[in-house]
């Protein structure tokens, strides 16, 4: 249950703690005072969306805080051991949600930082929420079938979900087949595309690296000339052949001359020895240079054949890829799409097998989930029923309609013909309803009326509540359309909800508030020019005045006070007879 709810620079709210108690709490006020904010902030702690322009005016960040009492639930336990947050010896829960004006958020549970996707599984095993709108959502066939589905509990989850993952694979065996299954004509025509693709390439014989290879060769033969008449110009210079005045003669008489230089001062013998190292070297640059030269080749007809494969190189990537090792993977690439197309008749009875096997598996599986459907459905018309009865609707006929649509091209076999499935079986749920007496059923869509809805709403809340343990349930303004004595009724059936659950509330019928085991008033003041929306807990004579409020309206008088006290002391006897203290 929610024990403490903080909220801080949130829309109106300077700053605000309230602290919730056990059983029925009423949120009460004028119009537009702000009820409804109280409820959007838990709705933040649950994991619902948020906005920037929830941040109050002036503030840069709202803070929602949140101390929920855990009571025994395996499967909130569970998450939260695998998620790592850790609950003490208290059982408190505190989520913490911050909005910034920046568009970054952060969201808290017992100091632990989660996503507010985490938030939102945490929050389903806390509260359910019921707003303004919500019964709206009766109309869809959808939600319909969630309702009787989350009624049939865990055993109709799991046929739920065995249908869901069998579905699932028939339809991803069906599409892979569809993809196979292509006409003879078309086959034959990318057959031949692809294999004159494929010899187009092979017979390139393509090596990876070879056109830089060839590049530089072609470089090489088409310079072969110029090459050859550098090469010896640097020989002759070097060398010199017949030709005086070459580099070595010349290092030679410099050589003559410091030798008998040195023979006179020994200091230069060091000088002899390098410039000995000196003609040495050139005369080995002279030979390599002369081989270079006579190895150097005049062939056109060469520098021809290099010029053509780089043609055909370059065809091929125009066609195929941006260089030699994209064109092979390509190739490589029809070439296993050539050997699928070729093998797919044997792919596609492999499939076909399998498509059949899954079906029967499926129609199994949906037969069985919806044998369960049905028996969930008288199940979950007699509750219905008897809730009803209790809210002023006891004449109400209330039906599960549970039908299928036929399907010839796309559907599963049942029963000799073939009907619509989904991930969610063959059913189509839809709520039939005989307001009175006399009146047929009809789609609860074509029929109800807001306040037959709110109730209705009502019931299966109750119901879902009971089923799914969920502590916490909260009622935004669940009084749509009704009065009298269907308030009174609805009012007993939210006080007899507050006896299992803890029941938070807002509401403008005074014979719901009545009934509350404590009532927050909320009131929006204005001090300069700033507006605020404050909550205070009522002690029984405000309790009495607020009643009164609700009674007559702007002005309270001696008999509306009077009808209030007498509306508090029926709701204490109300609460005596369901609780028996």
């Amino acid at each position: 249950m929610l024990r403490e709810l903080f909220i801080e620079n949130f829309a109106l709210i300077d700053c605000l703690r309230l602290e919730f108690g056990r059983g029925f709490n009423i949120l009460t006020g004028e119009t537009g005072a702000g009820k409804s904010i109280i409820i959007d902030s838990v709705s933040l702690l649950l994991g619902g969306r948020s906005s920037v322009e929830q941040v109050r005016a002036g503030a840069e960040a709202a803070q929602i805080e949140g101390v929920f009492e855990v009571d025994s639930s395996p499967d909130l336990l569970r998450l939260l051991e695998e998620w790592g947050i850790v609950l003490g010896d208290d059982r408190l829960l505190i989520i913490h949600r911050e909005i910034n004006r920046s568009g970054r958020g952060r969201c808290r549970v017992n100091g632990q930082t989660v996503t507010v996707l985490t938030l939102s599984r945490i929050g389903r095993f806390l509260m359910d929420i019921h707003g303004q709108h919500e019964h709206q959502s009766l109309l869809s066939t959808v939600a319909q079938r969630q309702i009787l589905d989350s009624f049939g509990g865990e055993t109709l989850a799991q046929k739920a979900e065995k249908v869901a993952t069998l579905y699932h694979q028939w339809q991803a065996v069906k599409d892979e087949l569809a993809e196979l299954v292509m006409s003879e004509e078309e086959k034959n025509q990318r057959i031949e595309f692809i294999s004159f693709q494929l010899q187009e390439i092979e017979n390139a014989r393509l090596q990876p690296g070879e056109e830089e290879t060839l590049t530089r060769e072609r470089e090489i033969l088409a310079a072969a000339e110029k090459l050859y008449e550098n090469a010896s110009i640097t020989y002759q210079q070097l060398y010199g052949m017949d030709e005086p005045g070459s580099v070595l003669d010349k290092l030679g008489e410099g050589m003559q001359a410091l030798e008998k230089a040195a023979e006179v001062d020994a200091t230069l013998q060091p000088l002899v020895e390098t410039m000995q190292q000196a003609a040495c070297q050139i005369e080995e640059v002279a030979r390599e240079v002369r081989t270079y030269r006579d190895r150097i080749e005049f062939n056109p007809e060469a520098l021809s054949q290099i010029e053509e494969r780089l043609d055909e190189i370059a065809k091929l990537k125009r066609k195929y890829g941006q260089d030699i090792s994209e064109i092979l993977r390509y190739a490589t690439k029809i070439r296993e799409e050539l050997a699928t197309i070729e093998d797919q008749t044997a792919r596609r009875e492999t499939l076909t097998k399998k498509l059949r096997s899954l079906e029967e598996e499926l129609t199994q599986a949906a037969l069985a989930l919806s044998g369960l459907r049905k028996v969930t459905a008288r199940k979950l018309e007699s509750t219905v029923s008897k809730e009803l009865a209790e809210v002023n609707m006891a004449k109400t006929v209330f039906q599960v309609e549970i039908s299928r649509t036929a399907d010839q091209e796309n559907g599963i076999p049942v029963n000799s013909e073939k009907v619509a499935v989904t991930k969610d079986g063959i059913d189509q749920v839809q709520f039939l309803v005989a307001p009175n007496p006399g009146e047929g059923l009809r789609p609860l869509a074509k029929i109800a009326s807001g306040g037959e809805l709110s109730r209705l709403m009502l019931v299966l809340k109750v119901i879902m509540a009971e089923e799914d343990q969920i502590p916490t349930m909260v009622f935004d303004e669940i009084d749509t359309g009704i009065g009298g004595r269907t308030a009174q009724a609805v009012a007993e059936k939210l006080l007899l909800l507050g006896l299992s659950h803890q029941v938070i509330c807002v509401t403008h019928l005074p014979q719901i508030a009545s009934m509350a085991d404590r009532h927050f008033y909320i009131e929006k003041k204005t001090r300069g020019e700033r507006t605020n929306v404050e909550v205070r807990a009522l002690e029984q004579k405000e309790r009495v005045e607020e009643l009164a409020r609700m009674l007559g309206g702007a002005e309270v008088t001696a008999t509306t006070r009077e009808h209030a006290q007498e509306m508090l002391l029926l709701a204490e006897s109300v609460r005596v007879g369901k609780s028996g203290h």
